[in-house]
């Protein structure tokens, strides 16, 4: 039997590799173009915010201060904090609390900022040293500059994506290319799984904390707030305009007396990024008209706290939706880990040494039912989550009145793939319940031309598998340039039964023995070839997912005594 390997590299076609490179050029460059731009924006805001942090500090004087309205729906209250300061000699005035204050949709938010200056107090203002008129009493923090992780992603993909596209075939003579799972057993993959991973679960755990987990904890603590009559002072629909169409929120402000002092609030529920929408903010003011009286539950410890309603609702439940990233990112992240593991754990060990030469090896499946499960979640989760936020874009459009239409069409191949990544998740969910093999390699790493003997047993209802086939099976991977892209070919070139019954009584449990060829190729991995010997066990179960596991071996080259 003659084995050999052809890596020759085959040509593409002209019109192919145009067309190719057309479509990589608009569908990554697309995704670079918007991470970039977003990434610039952001950027430029956090620079913007970070000015103010080297402006010389001036004494100032607060003239008057408390909540004002300023005209925009989206963020309607603003602290109004009016101060004096004298540079070089002359006065100036200002009502500036800090950069791009445009306002808050929380009066409480307002209101409590304002409380920090006290009309007659003195206070310390920050004056651009290029504008004496320009100020500010409080510097934040750029914390905008840690949303850039997103938008990096999309910057990422569409970088990693375009190199991909144009990269050129190699020059001089003809050299083979490394795959993605080569470069992974190189470490470099491992990393960015696990880099990639970390991103995810930083992006969803910051949309997670204050959409859904600080409102949740404040409405588990409001549990022992007490109730207090208020009444409703102002009730009205906020409306303002964005790319999706026209958001609604409604603004309910009440007043209440405690702690010896009247107060006000416009807090309806904790839940406030969840209760947008028209059909939404028209029943929460059917339930609080201007005028009326209602009940509102007071934090005891601090009167300025209070909330209308504390209910859990059903729609609450979207705010998990974040939790999509964090479990598939932590998933990535972990399975990178464990490679780089697994491949510090090969260096550290000679291949080989620690396998029985003559004793029985107990063979590991290369992927099991669990970690299958966890494959096919993963990628139901990363899918899911991130088609999740544009199916999110679309319905609100439709709860405006204004479909997008184009994203609809857009959106259905997306959709019908994460339809069906679940039910792939509910195949390998079934195959749980499968009978399990247990093969035993005897001797644990034999060689070419060594009688090698298998023993099996099926785990659980074997009674339930009507035909059984296990087999040796070597197969060849070769990884070439082809024009722009690196391909890899995958050819079976020797195939042995050890068993392929429908009796019953041979089923759960046996042995089976053969000769492994000696005119074939050991197992062998280079940067562009790859010799694999696996033993597969394949278990057809009537009306309900097959047995099927594959099981990696060892196989070394004949003894030079041999010859």
């Amino acid at each position: 039997m003659e084995f050999s390997v052809d890596t020759t590299p085959k040509q593409p076609s002209g019109c192919g590799s145009l067309a190719g490179k057309g479509f990589g050029t608009v569908f990554f460059g697309l995704f670079f173009l918007m991470g970039a731009l977003f990434t610039v924006f952001i950027l430029g805001e956090a620079f913007k915010q970070l000015a103010p942090w080297w402006w010389p500090a001036t004494d100032c004087t607060i003239l008057s201060s408390g909540v004002g309205d300023t005209g925009d729906d989206q963020h309607p209250y603003r602290a109004l904090v009016r101060y004096r300061y004298e540079i070089d000699g002359r006065a100036y005035e200002s009502d500036r609390v800090f950069h791009s204050d445009r306002g808050t949709p929380s009066f409480d938010r307002a209101r409590d900022r304002a409380a920090r200056y006290q009309p007659g107090g003195a206070a310390t203002c920050r004056v651009s040293p290029d504008q004496p008129a320009l100020a500010m009493l409080e510097r934040r923090l750029p914390w905008i500059v840690f949303a850039v992780l997103f938008p990096l992603i999309f910057v990422a993909i569409g970088g990693i994506g375009l190199y991909a596209t144009w990269r050129g075939s190699p020059s001089g003579k003809e050299q083979a290319v490394e795959s993605i799972s080569q470069k992974a057993s190189s470490g470099r993959g491992h990393k960015v799984l696990v880099f990639m991973g970390l991103t995810f679960v930083v992006v969803g755990v910051a949309v997670f904390v204050p959409m859904t987990g600080l409102p949740a904890i404040r409405l588990a603590a409001s549990l022992t707030w007490e109730a207090t009559p208020c009444t409703i002072v102002g009730a009205s629909m906020r409306s303002w305009s964005t790319d999706d169409g026209t958001s609604y929120r409604a603004d309910v402000l009440y007043e209440y007396r405690a702690g010896g002092r009247d107060w006000r609030s416009n807090r309806v529920d904790f839940f406030s990024f969840l209760t947008s929408g028209r059909d939404n903010a028209r029943a929460i003011l059917d339930r609080y008209p201007d005028g009326a009286d209602a009940a509102c539950w007071v934090n005891p410890g601090d009167p300025s706290r209070s909330v209308l309603e504390r209910q859990f609702r059903p729609k609450h439940l979207l705010g998990l939706i974040p939790l999509v990233f964090v479990i598939a990112g932590g998933a990535l992240a972990n399975h990178g880990r464990k490679l780089m593991g697994l491949r510090r754990g090969v260096e550290e060990t000679e291949i080989g040494k620690d396998v029985p030469a003559h004793g029985p090896l107990i063979l590991k499946p290369e992927v099991g039912p669990v970690g299958k499960v966890g494959a096919s979640v993963f990628f139901a989760l990363l899918w899911n989550g991130i088609v999740s936020v544009f199916v999110w874009q679309a319905w609100k459009a439709w709860e405006s009145g204004s479909p997008d239409w184009f994203l609809n069409i857009f959106l259905i191949p997306f959709v019908l793939v994460g339809l069906f990544s679940f039910g792939v998740v509910g195949h390998f969910l079934l195959a749980l319940a499968n009978p399990r093999p247990r093969l035993t390699l005897i001797p644990g790493s034999p060689r070419l031309g060594d009688a090698l003997r298998i023993e099996w047993v099926f785990t659980g209802r074997a009674g339930r598998i009507g035909h059984v086939r296990i087999f040796l099976e070597g197969r060849e991977e070769a990884t070439y340039q082809r024009g722009t892209d690196t391909v890899t070919d995958r050819e079976v070139f020797t195939t042995h039964n050890l068993i392929d019954t429908g009796n019953d009584w041979e089923i759960p449990k046996g042995t089976a023995e053969i000769i492994i060829p000696s005119d074939t190729m050991h197992s062998f991995a280079a940067d562009s070839n790859k010799i694999i010997w696996e033993i597969k066990v394949e278990g057809e179960i009537v009306r309900w997912p097959d047995v099927s596991q594959n099981f990696p071996i060892e196989i070394r080259p004949t003894r030079v005594e041999d010859f």
